[in-house]
């Protein structure tokens, strides 16, 4: 996967957080417990295509990796640089 596909699904994942917020305001429920569990696919597929370094210890690199791709002070292209080169630096 190209670094800008990856730095668009980052952007997909925030806008998803952001809809996850306001659902959870509106019925007290995010889109996971709803019929919408598929968006999680976006957040699969940004996984799957990130460095090793964050699938390679489970416990140590999924936390990682979910700090990192939440980390909204960096830019999607920057995340998406660090997800896609497995730097830890933030």
């Amino acid at each position: 996967m190209e670094k800008k596909d990856m730095a668009l699904l980052i952007e997909v994942e925030d806008t998803l957080e952001d809809m996850d917020e306001t659902l959870r305001q509106l019925t007290g429920y995010g889109h996971a417990s709803g019929e919408f569990i598929k968006l999680d696919n976006v957040f699969d597929v940004i996984y799957r295509n990130s460095h090793t370094v964050y699938s390679g210890n489970p416990e140590e690199g999924q936390e990682l990796f979910f700090q990192i791709l939440m980390s909204r002070n960096l830019t999607p292209e920057q995340r998406a640089d660090i997800l896609m080169n497995g730097t830890v630096r933030m």
